[in-house]
């Protein structure tokens, strides 16, 4: 490996006519994938390219190279430059390859030295910072067959070159394509296009089918529409089809046969459908099918398998049917490496036909195909496997020792099975370069102690199986990413050996166990942890603030424990936070004016707590803020105004993203449970558009902020069993995407603004045991929210209601509902201290002659103010009680 810099040490070789001083070439690297927030989830194969380094070489000027006329190839890849002028590269006036790929360099493309090089016919800048426009001078060199920009954040749209052989120009997110206008014209020699994660948006035209030259076409993840045309179909020198990643439709073209020199159809993460056509059986050259995650139906075409020299196959995530009645005879071609079955629709039998000793794939994936039974026993003599995923299945049994034996085994997904038995207490997997190895075995009936080592695992999950005993000491000692352990029945103290000091730990998920102590401070030292799920335990105590060194921390749910005394200020530190859940604990106090620091923050559950004092203004500077649970605390004041600071609130979210963490290749999802339509539910799935607020259950006092309108993409809004008063304001018709409004057992008055009839996607209201008069609105969908009334009832002035003393056919009635409400008051008042008096003289007896005396208004009164006390008191009680039964079934 060479290392250092470079100056005159070639200075004297002024014949040369090849210079390669690479040190570094890139290379696929799955390892490189650590978590997407907010995304769905969806190939980028940009981010899954890397380096490996040979050297390290830097030149901070090239002059040494301006007397190198005789030069032909210069290559240094790898080299650092970015120090370094390329004015002399001018001098190198019969280069023909120039490649700087991987050098640091910034900047825009050196056209003026680049327009000497007359016979430069590859040129390679690919990996840099250049950051600018493709200069169109760049068609003056009619001899430049080749360019490779791939991934330089280029910018602008593509200039015609004609005199080009090949185009690389992948992974550029902000250059513009115009496939419509880039084929408008011939390219007469062109072979090999990429202009994969670019930005083409838009469809591939019929002109395509002119460059019959055309050996390459990889367009993935550019968001092209519409369908293959046709004309494509016919390009029958083309070799490799990469369109996976965009928004393609229709059907796949029995004239794909025409494509007789294909070796790889890549259609990954379309929309096609409809069945396969026979015809792709004509083309004896494919090698590699990857047609997953698309909507293909129908069966699978038996003569795929007769394919000669077919090595991948992948069809999972589609919505096929039949069978394929004897894997052994579909996977006899000997050739196959690859096949991935997985969630296609298929049913696979695994008869009882001898598999062939020549088939040795390195990867098999057969979720969800109905295989039954124990593990089939095939698999033990596949030495080459590197990938098994059989999840799904309903196999039963133990997990065989012999399963993970396989010499080269590094990732196995046993997952959603009936497996039981306990597992070995030392776990292996073969370490693999190019992704990290993985051990997915949740939702089993797996039981017995946690194995105490996983040599060689980033990353496993064992959650939701019955797994007892302490969690081993050894785990915390070893490098795994990724550790689930949630939903066992675990014991014990957490080992304070997690996040030593050469951890990379990146989430760490132990909730619903039954896990005491405290929460270690050793946690702190966790500097890659960005997920930490210690919910539904005993732990106890307080948060150490030695967790401020978690600064990488996005989720942190500790719900569903016993830990007390104030709001946690560590979390203050903890500014990278989006999901915060401090639910169903015992904390105290006010919550901090510092939680409006928490910019990222899109989920804040503080529910079943006792907080007290007002809810801080500076929660509505949180923009991204989605849910905001709150509910069963002792919460008072006003609801804070100024609600337009609430800005993901105020939009309706089109998108559907996942809120979720990819790791390795397991993926982690966000889950909160949520008081919606007048039901507990547990979303075990959130996307960027589920939203809510919940204030239920609290001692909030004042009116509904005005501001409540502008919170347009709201979906759930609870604020029941409050003291809130005053008018329903009219601005709520504005929430046009509310789905479930809650505001009953409050004090509101007035009339139900008929505004509230044109939210057409109300689904659930309730405004019962209110002080609200009027009539009830009516509109052809508002009608059918509560046909039976009972969204209305402890509303006695409100006509229509089922327990009103008003008709809506009268003129007049017992009395004016303000009137009335002003004689109760005064009456409840004169009784207060009439009961003081009465209670020093004649005590409880002498209180209650009182009651006999007064006046049936009164008394009536009286007795609906308490019975109005009591029932808020059982109702909120009886949540309590549903939400505390329903956390422990879960």
């Amino acid at each position: 490996m060479f290392s250092g810099s470079l100056t005159t040490q070639f200075s004297n070789l002024t014949s040369l006519r090849v210079l390669d001083l690479s040190c570094s070439f890139p290379v696929i690297d799955y390892s490189t994938i650590s978590y997407n927030v907010s995304s769905s989830v969806t190939f980028r194969a940009g981010s899954f390219y890397t380096h490996i380094y040979m050297g390290s070489l830097s030149s901070s000027n090239l002059n040494w190279l301006q007397k190198f006329n005789n030069l032909r190839f210069l290559i240094l890849n790898g080299v650092n430059l970015s120090e370094a002028p390329l004015s002399p590269i001018s001098n190198l006036w019969n280069l023909r390859m120039l490649q700087l790929s991987n050098c640091q360099i910034s900047g825009r493309i050196p056209i003026k030295q680049l327009l000497n090089l007359t016979r430069l016919s590859y040129l390679s800048m690919g990996f840099n910072f250049l950051r600018t426009q493709i200069p169109l001078e760049l068609a003056n060199l009619t001899s430049l067959s080749v360019i490779d920009l791939w991934r330089s954040s280029l910018q602008g749209s593509f200039p015609y070159l004609p005199q080009l052989k090949e185009l690389n120009l992948g992974n550029n997110s902000d250059l513009i394509i115009n496939l419509h206008n880039m084929f408008a014209f011939p390219w007469p020699q062109l072979e090999v296009i990429d202009i994969s994660s670019t930005q083409v948006n838009g469809t591939i035209p019929p002109s395509i089918g002119n460059i019959t030259s055309l050996r390459e076409f990889a367009a993935f993840d550019c968001s092209i529409q519409g369908q293959v045309p046709t004309p494509m179909m016919h390009l029958s020198h083309l070799e490799f089809l990469m369109l996976g990643g965009n928004t393609l439709n229709g059907r796949l073209s029995p004239s794909i046969s025409n494509l007789k020199s294909l070796q790889l159809l890549y259609l990954l993460e379309n929309s096609f459908e409809g069945s396969i056509p026979d015809t792709i059986c004509i083309i004896s050259s494919l090698k590699y099918i990857d047609l997953a995650d698309n909507s293909f139906t129908g069966n699978l075409p038996d003569c795929i398998s007769q394919l000669p020299n077919l090595c991948y196959f992948l069809i999972g995530f589609n919505k096929m049917s039949g069978t394929i009645p004897s894997l052994a005879y579909f996977v006899q071609n000997p050739t196959l490496e690859m096949i991935d079955l997985g969630f296609s629709g298929l049913t696979v039998n695994v008869d009882k036909h001898p598999f062939s000793s020549n088939f040795q794939p390195q990867a098999l994936l057969l979720d969800s195909c109905n295989l039954g039974g124990e593990i089939p026993i095939f698999i033990s003599n596949l030495t080459q496997l590197t990938f098994l995923s059989l999840s799904n299945n309903s196999l039963s049994g133990r997990i065989p020792s012999w399963l993970l034996k396989l010499p080269n085994l590094g990732y196995l997904d046993l997952s959603l099975n009936n497996l039981h038995g306990a597992l070995p207490l030392n776990i292996k997997l073969k370490s693999c370069f190019f992704r990290l190895t993985t051990l997915p075995l949740e939702n089993n009936q797996l039981q017995g102690p946690i194995p105490s080592s996983l040599e060689n695992v980033d990353a496993v999950d064992l959650s939701r199986n019955n797994f007892t005993g302490h969690i081993p000491t050894q785990l915390g000692c070893q490098n795994i990413k990724y550790l689930s352990l949630s939903a066992n029945k675990l014991s014990g103290d957490i080992p304070s050996s997690f996040c030593d000091a050469n951890n990379q730990l990146m989430l760490l998920d132990l909730s619903n166990n039954c896990l005491r102590g405290t929460v270690p401070t050793n946690l702190g030292n966790c500097t890659s942890l960005i997920f930490l799920n210690l919910g539904g335990n005993n732990l106890i105590g307080q948060i150490p603030k030695e967790l401020e060194g978690a600064k990488n921390l996005n989720y942190l749910d500790i719900s569903g424990n016993l830990f007390d005394g104030s709001f946690p200020s560590v979390l203050h530190k903890l500014q990278r936070l989006m999901v915060l859940n401090l639910g169903s604990n015992r904390f105290e106090g006010s919550i901090p004016r510092y939680i409006g620091d928490l910019q990222d923050l899109r989920i804040l559950v503080l529910e079943f707590n006792s907080f007290n004092g007002s809810i801080p203004k500076d929660i509505t500077k949180l923009e991204k803020l989605q849910i905001i649970g709150f509910s069963n605390n002792q919460l008072s004041g006003p609801i804070p105004e100024k609600l337009s600071g609430l800005k993901k609130l105020t939009t309706q979210t089109m998108d559907g993203s996942l809120l979720c963490f990819i790791i390795s290749d397991i993926y982690a999802g966000v889950e909160v449970k949520m008081v919606i339509k007048e039901f507990l539910q547990h979303l075990k799935v959130v996307h960027t558009y589920t939203n809510g607020i919940d204030l239920s259950c609290n001692n909030l006092t004042g009116s509904l902020p005005s501001e409540l309108g502008l919170l347009r993409g709201l979906y759930m809004l609870n604020l029941s069993h409050n003291q809130i008063f005053g008018d329903i304001p009219t601005s709520i018709s504005s929430m046009s995407t509310l789905e479930s409004l809650d505001l009953s057992f409050n004090s509101l008055s007035g009339e139900i603004p008929t505004t509230l009839t044109l939210l057409d996607f109300l689904t659930t209201l309730s405004l019962s045991y209110n002080n609200l008069s009027g009539k009830i609105p009516t509109g052809p969908h508002f009608d059918t929210l509560s046909r039976d009334g009972l969204a209305y009832t402890g509303n006695k002035f409100l006509c229509g209601a089922p327990d009103a003393v008003i008709t809506c056919d009268s003129k007049s009635s017992s009395g004016d509902p303000e009137t009335t409400n002003l004689k109760d008051s005064g009456q409840q008042q004169v009784l207060f201290y009439a009961a003081v008096i009465t209670g020093y003289g004649v005590g409880t007896a002498g209180f209650f002659l009182i009651l006999q005396l007064m006046n049936e208004t009164w008394t009536q009164g009286y007795w609906t103010a308490i019975d109005r006390i009591a029932l808020r008191i059982i109702r909120c009680s009886k949540m309590v009680q549903y939400i505390k039964d329903y956390v422990h079934r879960e």
